[in-house]
């Protein structure tokens, strides 16, 4: 269902990075959706304090592993000044893009713009980006009734692919990541109501895959608590990062029909965490800058407060897993990888849970000493 709402951001852009694909294809009907009222122009408060320019100086450095010896890496600062950023995307021109909770979508050197119709409460909030590779933007927020999806159009105005996803101070899922294909994946958390992530009429505790023209949302995996990561590998394998209970976080490759099986089960990832760590954004490493690394499975952690970063056995089983930056940069929202083949971290100190430290929150920039 599209319902187009109204201007969304003061300017009109056009953005776009491309990723991801699914599983096979299964036959479903779409789910229903909750119509609500076109949206309106929002201004909201500003960070709390102004974004300012990067240093050059690194913030923290480590050594890993690599197949070629010890590789030095080093963390510096793009961004600081912001607040809770929750998701990073590049536009065709390798241009940086990133949401903050409050509201705010900023292309990188340029004014943040605001979002219509964010309401941000709790873990609610403007969440995920994506943005494809005609330009349009794609985002995942929380408003004043549900959790939605919508999309950009030329004027500035918001099409809502998908409405009515029920939202809560808690579990608001959030994470888009798009398909070779052209479908939409968007993840959705359970609303702290644990029943609906097996009901098949709801929307919540699901991925969702979505037309990116039409919406018409269809349950590609279901029996989630709450996922904040979805990441491909190279062989179109959608991987995703979900917060368990305190019995365990779980790492789980997702195909068409995948059933995590909450609420009655937990802990039946690939790799699993107890107790919890509340792993974030996740993110495949494909590029050559970082030697060694390609093929790793790279995530973030709020409660870990770390960066991680899995390999894999022929089987397909974790082989290994490196924990980077142990508690040095505080809660990690988001990871992903740079054009210029670095990765890049966000971190989420001003999230209501984290302790702020100077400069926060920021962009992080990760690369070869």
């Amino acid at each position: 269902m599209q319902r187009r709402g109204g201007q969304w951001l003061a300017g009109v852009v056009a953005v776009a990075v491309v990723a991801a694909c699914g599983g096979g294809p299964q036959a479903r009907a779409p789910l229903p959706t909750t119509p609500t009222t076109p949206t309106t122009p929002t201004t909201l408060a500003s960070p709390s304090t102004e974004p300012r320019p990067s240093s050059t100086a690194p913030l923290a450095t480590t050594t890993t592993s690599t197949p070629a010896g010890p590789m030095r890496l080093e963390v510096t600062e793009v961004v600081g000044g912001l607040d809770t950023v929750w998701s990073l995307a590049w536009d065709p021109a390798g241009t940086l893009w990133y949401t903050e909770r409050p509201g705010r979508l900023t292309r990188l050197g340029e004014a943040p713009r605001p979002v219509a119709g964010v309401v941000e409460g709790g873990e609610g909030g403007l969440m995920g980006l994506e943005i494809d590779a005609r330009g349009r933007i794609f985002l995942m927020y929380t408003s004043a009734s549900d959790n939605r999806v919508v999309r950009v159009e030329p004027d500035g105005s918001q099409v809502v692919l998908v409405e009515g996803i029920a939202k809560a101070a808690i579990h608001n899922g959030g994470r888009l990541r798009f398909a070779p294909g052209g479908e939409l994946f968007a993840a959705t958390g359970d609303a702290g109501r644990s029943a609906l992530a097996a009901d098949p009429t709801s929307l919540n505790g699901k991925v969702l895959r979505l037309d990116a023209d039409r919406g018409s949302p269809q349950v590609f995996s279901r029996g989630h608590r709450n996922v904040q990561g979805l990441c491909l590998a190279a062989d179109g394998r959608v991987f995703a990062t979900e917060h368990g209970p305190d019995r365990g976080d779980e790492i789980n490759p997702l195909s068409s029909g995948f059933d995590g099986g909450w609420p009655s089960t937990v802990g039946t990832g690939i790799r699993n965490y107890t107790p919890t760590i509340a792993p974030t954004g996740c993110a495949f490493y494909d590029a050559d800058l970082v030697a060694g690394w390609q093929g790793s499975l790279l995530f973030t952690t709020l409660k870990g407060q770390d960066l991680r970063r899995l390999t894999f056995a022929a089987d397909g089983s974790v082989a290994d897993e490196e924990v980077l930056f142990d508690g040095e940069l505080g809660r990690l929202r988001d990871v992903a990888v740079g054009p210029d083949g670095a990765v890049y971290l966000a971190t989420s100190n001003r999230d209501g849970r984290g302790s702020p430290r100077d400069g926060d929150d920021r962009i992080l920039r990760l690369a070869p000493a």
